[in-house]
């Protein structure tokens, strides 16, 4: 499976959150950039896993399960999967 992301999109080529200065989307990348492939991997997935609980969050669990579950789609990834 190949990337479907812009080689110009990464960190350290001029790809940041628009509120951060640049110096320290700079050094937040290099701190990123000496922790081990693992460590950088588990972040991803702890982030991954804070993400979606904020999201099932804010979705009613009075909701039947099948429009709740359609609603986290829409929300987490931006479109519904159909």
């Amino acid at each position: 499976m190949v990337s479907k992301i812009e080689p110009d999109r990464y960190a350290n080529t001029g790809f940041s959150i628009k509120d951060t200065p640049q110096e320290l989307n700079d050094h937040l990348f290099h701190q990123m950039m000496k922790k081990t492939g693992t460590e950088r991997l588990e972040i991803g997935c702890q982030m991954n896993t804070t993400a979606r609980q904020l999201v099932w969050s804010g979705i009613p669990e009075s909701l039947p399960v099948e429009e709740r579950r359609e609603l986290f789609l829409h929300r987490f990834y931006g479109h519904s999967l159909e």
